[in-house]
């Protein structure tokens, strides 16, 4: 009757709950309902599953409890990951099952309440889930249900859910599927819901605030008006958190408020009030709150007050001395000015107050009236100004402005640039001044003598010099050289808004020379006295910065004559670059002036300079240590570590004037002295090297526009300077900043981020005005370029491969041509990761870009017309085949490793079934592969050794079968490498397994071992006999490996080693005892053999685990002795239940225990043990000998936590003592998993 009629089953169920029946009838019917549970309708749910729990015994709990979790059918979960039903016939059907959903969750709610095992065994289910397809919406309701309901539990399932966001468990997709599908319960949960969110926001590492970020989002969208206000009140309470929070809150804020304006603008006046305490955040954290209230206050005619408050406030801080207080006002005019007028599609003007003609003409006056006050209040401040430009620009580049207010700032910029940095030229006359000569440089318009573009150039070097004069007299206006780039970004941006991009105006500044030093001043840079070295210097950053802006200016011009120009200034840049990296360290005293006038100038850190200093400073590397014979005259250190610390000692901050911007100094270098034989003293100046990444701060940004230059042809050899092709030099200094740029944007990783740790991601201003999805839209077009540069260079390495015959470490494959080649290739490779390992990318509303950057990539394999049929999941697999076709060309491991993690970014994507192996594969072969550096030696080190530890983590994660894996990493690679001889052994087939990276395999394969073998475990889901007997094959591999890995101990035995031996060790061992000794009580009497040789092949890995926590305990390594108590109960824990498993099959005479030895790491008794405990040995030995001869496994025993103290007969006494009263709750504990 249950099985015919589905009707009746809540009665039959609770007809069978109220009568007496046996333990075994009442099993055997909860395993026919647990066998129809997925076939349950959703109205039936509740009864079915109170049915199911009420009355599971502890000890099998676990295992009622998974097979439910596997085959609950929420209502929703039919449909696919990412789409939900909206149709409005099924209204009235959706309430009633998320009703029924409901009562399902208040019956678990009370089961876990009435019984505490069920909790721990649903959160134990839940727990062992380790791949993305076997993750339910189940899982993350009842965490959230738990979490509210047992307050105990609060800390592991918070860790818990922490630990599967970092395994990439709980996707974007799959909880925006959960809060599309499941919104009842989530409303009934919010609050659980609304402390792990901000738990979560709170994390200092990317990925798991991101997903905090997410559940705010979603939660806002979709859990009706309450759970708005409670968002966006939890949002604002993040403002007091750490910078990190507090930027993901506000970042949040901003997004809602630009795509959900009506929706959250009920709570402006909350918002609004956080301007009082936007003071005491970073300049990049007050934009975006500025951001978010002027666009609220300006939403609604109904918001007139607040609009005049905030005018009031404007006034208030731009009539403010406190400079920070003044930029603070030049942001709120800013986005005052964009909100109070803004410009629809057909670039008509829109009133937010009236649309009637007067009042629309008021309003434009008003928006007119506050730019003449921002520009009148900041024309004695020229940062403040400069900020001012720098924000007009932003807002026109992403949103536009009314065109009446555009032609209007056009022609007062256009006409204050002309008067003041561009001045005639007249030929060969150049300026006079004292301090240093100046002449035409840099012109690109010589051979056009006709051209009106020669009668004009930059007026910079005497500027640059009349600061330099003007920098210690005081109360003297400087000029507003800091503005000349801001002021030619906003006019460029107005100019090309006016013209429909068409910039021919003002096109003559492209080319047109600037005055600068000549280049006698750089042959003879160390003979000029101090001013004039600032001087030069300052000459060369402004120069930079302008061809800088110049570039983002003209880059997207379509005229061949400015389009060739362009590359010239990219050359030109890169020059003026290296010559700034070349002179720098010669000047430590030189205080560049900062480009980005965004940068934190927040009260904790103006008023500690240290953080600013720490934050903006230019990063000498350490110099070269003196030749022979020649002794530095500075404080005597060892190892070059006070060389260090000097550094840091002479790293200081000037003081700041007038309140503006702290800006960052050279640290200071160490000079040598020499004696000569005369007994002369000569001064040598140990001088340091320059990244080019320490000067960014003082660098203008590119804009994304200029990597369209990378679609020219690259020339693969350095010497080739032939027109129309992209040099390797271009070439790498474009990609260095599209990662830089890409990596701020879309990078997301693990790593966690200190609070403390001041923010450098300066350089990406302008860009943080664009969403990762708009940056991405109009970012992936660049990946044509480079997978042409990337099909070019591999080609050119496989030429070289087939004419060496194979050879990878022949003489021609590591020169100075090849060398800049592979570095190229691995910033190639670098942008294909980092788009594919966007976490937006699994987002519903980017599902578009997706589709987009996955077919300008397969395109490059399948055609253009056969990508236009293809789904995600084909695209994805094209795009695999793609990327692996790579991997036999690739000339350094650093290039494979990031190829591979391409790889299995691309594996987290919607894709094939066989696109995991296919990475295994790639994986695989680089890690049998030889490495060599670009000196032609075999590669080693500690980028090497990292570089192998991601590699064998994929390799392992990824793989179908890891316990397989494991068994060929020991059975190969492990065995080669202990039989290998000489000074630095390593394995044959595996390479990259050698003396520095054995610490890195064996902490990776005991890692894994466990892990691979609850994956195998898995796999066989029956109770019959040969599936049990499948299951002890698993477990003899399993310890087989064990076995391997801790017989390495023998032969080398460092530090790293036992660490981990003693961690994952313990792991394996509590899996074992919870998993394998219940299927050895049932394969005892069928299959004694092999389950003796298998406690004996266990027993001898406990024995070397016995010596190594004696071992740490001699050493008194604290490192390690943390891991022996765990350890040893787990030890202690076999034996008991080894006991009772054979108590459970009649046979506890077979069972010996004894006193186990303490013995070192290579077998040799401690002597201080032997002279007390003769007797104990000889009854030992006794034991040991009987076990033998019995046939049965010689189960020891080992000793106390303290290390052996005692004598024999108490140790004896009190292990019985344990073994009799932890019987019952050894079998209890063992069964109930």
């Amino acid at each position: 009757m249950y099985d015919s009629t589905p009707e009746v089953t809540p009665a039959i169920l609770e007809c069978l709950s109220q009568l007496s029946l046996t333990e075994h009838m009442i099993e055997s019917v909860r395993h026919s309902v647990l066998k129809t549970l997925q076939a349950t309708r959703p109205q039936h749910l509740a009864v079915v599953t109170r049915f199911i729990l009420t009355g599971t015994q502890p000890a099998i709990a676990y295992q009622v409890i998974s097979d439910m979790r596997e085959k609950i059918n929420l209502p929703g979960d039919c449909v696919g990951v990412g789409s939900s039903s909206s149709s409005k016939s099924h209204t009235k059907t959706n309430n009633e099952e998320a009703d029924y959903e409901l009562l399902l969750f208040n019956t678990i709610k009370m089961a876990t309440l009435s019984q505490k095992y069920l909790t721990t065994a649903w959160l134990k289910a839940i727990q062992d889930v380790g791949n993305v397809g076997s993750v339910r919406p189940l899982d993350l309701l009842l965490l959230l249900l738990l979490h509210d309901a047992v307050p105990s539990q609060r800390h592991p399932i918070e860790s818990m859910i922490r630990n599967k966001i970092r395994a990439g468990l709980l996707s974007d997709a799959m909880l925006g599927h959960i809060f599309t599908t499941h919104t009842t319960v989530l409303r009934e949960n919010f609050d659980p819901l609304k402390k792990i969110a901000s738990l979560l926001l709170r994390s200092p590492e990317p990925v798991v605030s991101g997903t905090g970020v997410t559940l705010y989002r979603l939660s806002f969208l979709h859990l009706g008006k309450y759970s708005r206000q409670e968002v966006v009140l939890g949002l604002l309470r993040h403002l007091g958190d750490t910078s990190n929070a507090r930027t993901a809150a506000l970042s949040l804020l901003a997004t809602l408020t630009h795509n959900h304006t009506q929706a959250i603008a009920p709570f402006t006046i909350f918002i609004k009030g956080s301007l009082d305490s936007v003071e005491d955040v970073c300049s990049g954290e007050m934009r975006r709150v500025v951001d978010v209230v002027s666009m609220l206050v300006y939403s609604s005619p109904t918001h007139a007050a607040l609009q005049d408050e905030l005018i009031i406030l404007v006034r208030k801080q731009l009539s403010h001395t406190d400079l920070r207080y003044k930029h603070l006002g030049v942001l709120n005019a800013a986005f005052a000015v964009k909100n109070m007028v803004k410009v629809d599609d057909n670039n008509t003007t829109t009133s937010t107050t009236n649309t009637s003609g007067l009042l629309n003409t008021s309003v434009l006056k008003e928006a007119e009236n506050l730019l003449h006050l921002v520009l009148s209040s900041t024309c004695q401040h020229p940062t403040a100004s400069a900020l001012f430009m720098d924000e007009m620009a932003s807002i026109t580049l992403r949103d536009g402005l009314n065109a009446r207010i555009q032609e209007w700032v056009c022609e007062k910029m256009t006409d204050d640039f002309q008067e003041r940095f561009v001045c005639d030229y007249q030929g060969n006359t150049e300026p006079h001044n004292t301090l240093l000569p100046l002449v035409s440089c840099w012109n690109l318009t010589d051979n056009d003598t006709e051209s009106e573009q020669t009668n004009i150039i930059l007026n910079l070097g005497p500027l640059v010099l009349q600061d330099e004069l003007l920098k210690n007299t005081p109360n003297v206006n400087k000029t507003q050289l800091v503005c000349l780039t801001p002021q030619f970004r906003l006019l460029r941006m107005l100019e090309s808004r006016l013209h429909d991009g068409d910039l021919t105006n003002i096109d003559a500044l492209l080319g047109c020379p600037v005055y600068a030093p000549p280049n006698s001043t750089w042959t003879n840079f160390t003979q000029l006295t101090k001013p004039q070295q600032h001087a030069a210097l300052s000459c060369l950053f402004h120069t930079l910065n302008w061809f800088r802006e110049v570039i983002n200016a003209f880059v997207t011009q379509k005229d061949p004559d400015l389009k060739a120009k362009v590359y010239q200034r990219l050359q030109n840049v890169i020059e003026i670059q290296d010559l700034l990296l070349e002179h720098l360290p010669h000047c430590t005293s030189y205080t560049p002036s900062l480009a980005t006038f965004h940068l934190d100038t927040s009260p904790s850190t103006t008023t500690t300079g240290a953080g600013v200093a720490a934050a903006y400073t230019i990063n000498l590397h350490p110099a070269k240590k003196p030749k022979k014979g020649r002794k530095p005259n500075v404080t005597k250190g060892k190892k070059g570590k006070k060389g260090k610390d000097v550094v840091s000692e002479t790293t200081q901050v000037l003081p700041s004037q007038s309140n503006t911007q702290l800006a960052p100094v050279i640290p200071t270098q160490p000079t040598t002295q020499t004696t000569t034989k005369k007994g002369s003293t000569n001064t040598e100046v140990v001088v340091g090297t320059l990244e080019p990444g320490s000067l960014r701060p003082f660098l203008r940004e590119l804009h994304l526009d200029v990597f369209c230059l990378l679609f020219r042809k690259l020339a693969l050899h350095t010497d080739v300077t032939n027109e129309g092709l992209l040099t390797l030099p271009q070439a790498e200094f474009l990609l260095t900043d599209l990662n830089f740029k890409l990596a701020h944007v879309f990078g997301s990783g693990t790593k966690r981020i200190s609070p403390f740790t001041p923010d450098k991601s300066y350089g990406c201003t302008h860009l943080d005005v664009f969403t990762g999805g708009e940056v991405a839209q109009r970012a992936h077009q660049f990946l044509k370029p480079i997978c042409v540069h990337l099909e070019q260079i591999n080609a050119f390495f496989q030429i070289m491969i087939a004419d060496n015959d194979g050879v990878l470490d022949a003489d021609n494959m590591f020169t100075n041509t090849t060398q800049p080649l592979i570095t190229l290739n691995t910033q190639l490779f670098n942008t294909l990761y980092l788009f594919f390992s966007w976490s937006g990318l699994q987002q519903e509303e980017n599902t578009d870009i997706l589709n987009a950057i996955l077919r300008t990539v397969a395109k490059k394999l399948e055609g253009s017309e056969a990508v236009k049929t293809m789904g995600i999941e084909e695209l994805t697999w094209s795009v695999c085949r793609y990327v692996s076709n790579f991997q036999p060309s690739v000339m350094s491991l650093t290039t494979a490793t990031t190829l591979s993690t391409t790889l299995t970014a691309l594996a987290a994507l919607p894709h094939h079934q066989d696109l995991n192996a296919t990475v295994v594969d790639v994986i695989e072969a680089v890690l049998k592969r030889d490495w060599y550096t670009t000196g032609g030696e075999r590669d080693k080190g500690a980028t090497y050794n990292q570089h192998v530890n991601t590699l064998l983590k994929e390799y392992l994660r990824l793989s179908k079968d890891p316990l397989k894996c494991l068994e060929n990493l020991c059975s190969v690679a492990v065995e080669e490498f202990l039989a290998a001889t000489g000074r630095d052994p390593y394995s044959h087939t595996f390479p990259t397994l050698n003396k520095g990276t054995l610490s890195i395999y064996h902490r990776i394969i005991l890692s894994f071992l466990v892990s691979g073998t609850k994956k195998s475990l898995s796999s066989l889901t029956n109770t019959n006999t040969e599936d049990r007997y499948n299951r002890l094959l698993v477990w003899n591999s399993a310890i087989k490996i064990l076995h391997t890995t801790i017989n390495i101990l023998k032969t080398h035995n460092s530090k790293n080693l036992l660490a981990s031996c003693l961690k994952y060790g313990r792991m394996f061992l509590d899996v074992f005892v919870r998993c394998g000794m219940p299927l050895l009580d049932s394969c005892l009497r069928g299959h004694n053999q092999d389950v003796v040789i298998l406690l004996k092949s266990l027993q001898a890995s406990t024995r070397i685990l016995q010596h190594v926590c004696t071992h740490s305990k001699v050493t008194q390594d604290t490192s390690l002795t943390t891991h022996v108590p765990p350890l040893k109960k787990c030890l202690e824990m076999l034996v008991f239940r080894v006991k009772a498993m054979l108590a459970v099959n009649n046979c506890t005479n077979a069972f010996w225990m004894g006193t186990l030895k303490n013995r070192d790491l290579h077998g040799h008794e401690i002597l201080s043990q032997s002279m007390r405990e003769d007797d104990d040995e000889d009854e030992d030995d006794d034991n040991e000998d009987n076990d033998v001869n019995d046939g049965q496994s010689d189960v020891e025993l080992d000793d106390d936590d303290d290390g052996g103290g005692g004598d024999g007969d108490d140790r004896q006494t009190t292990s019985s003592q344990h073994s009799q009263h932890n019987d019952d709750k050894s079998t209890d504990y063992s069964s109930s998993f």
